[in-house]
């Protein structure tokens, strides 16, 4: 059992590491309107002293010695880190079922916990993250959402704090520009590289344009296949006859920013 990779970890509010764990049971969840609460399986736990002494206090020590806020780490097939999610109070503890000298825990979940129709998707990123463009391409809108998702909690790719010089070119590859969420990603790698993030939404976008985010403007930006977005992002923003569609919107955002949007 030793020999197993963890695939998370139990950290704290200081990104200290309460316990090292080789799986969970009920982390991907189906959309309900119940009032149900849900709870997740944190499996084979090898528990810090701290999280140790915590379980197995009294209630006053638990009170005197309060876990504030619980997250569960999600990490890759390599040990790293993915993505973050809140865990509720544990509500139940006990000897593994994986291994005697570790313990399985209870949690309180669903804040923010992945849909079970994304499983697919998260799996993906989990066994390798994206290493060539267009990976995301595949999927339908539900799964790009879901990747999107992933892409904006992932801290790996995200660049703050190390913007390319004014006066770059980038490329975007506009040929599977179907839905809105796919123009975030096609924007994320011309910027970033496969996987990378630049924005999830339209005020996202425009932050992004501020620096800190893999680019500071001005830059070019040369869209290759823009038909396919001009096309695909004809959704008004409004509902006045005259309303910029979401594909008028971009491009708005970028001229506020001195990005000079080459269209072919």
């Amino acid at each position: 059992m030793d020999s197993v990779e963890p695939k998370f970890l139990l950290i704290d509010e200081h990104d200290q590491v309460l316990g090292v764990c080789l799986d969970a049971e009920g982390l991907f969840v189906e959309p309900t309107e119940s009032d149900e609460e849900l709870t997740v399986e944190i499996l084979g736990c090898l528990l810090a002293q701290r999280l140790r002494d915590y379980l197995e206090g009294s209630k006053r020590y638990r009170q005197r010695n309060a876990l504030d806020s619980l997250w569960l780490r999600m990490l890759d097939a390599a040990g790293e880190p993915l993505v973050d999610f809140w865990a509720g109070d544990i509500i139940d503890w006990r000897s593994s079922r994986l291994d005697p000298e570790r313990v399985d825990l209870v949690a309180l979940w669903g804040l923010d916990s992945p849909l079970a129709s994304a499983r697919d998707v998260w799996e993906c990123w989990r066994s390798a993250r994206p290493d060539q463009p267009n990976q995301w391409a595949v999927y339908g809108p539900e799964g790009r959402r879901a990747w999107l998702t992933i892409v904006g909690r992932s801290r790996f790719q995200r660049a703050e704090g190390s913007d390319r010089p004014p006066g770059c070119v980038y490329h975007l590859d506009g040929t599977h520009v179907t839905d809105e969420a796919a123009f975030f990603l096609a924007i994320g790698e011309a910027i970033n590289g496969p996987g990378g993030y630049f924005g999830w939404n339209l005020s996202a976008l425009d932050d992004c344009l501020w620096g800190r985010f893999g680019a500071r403007t001005p830059f070019t930006l040369i869209w290759s296949n823009s038909q396919v977005a001009r096309k695909s992002l004809a959704r008004t923003l409004e509902e006045a006859v005259d309303a910029p569609s979401f594909f008028e919107a971009i491009q708005t955002i970028f001229a506020e920013h001195d990005v000079d949007v080459v269209l072919r």
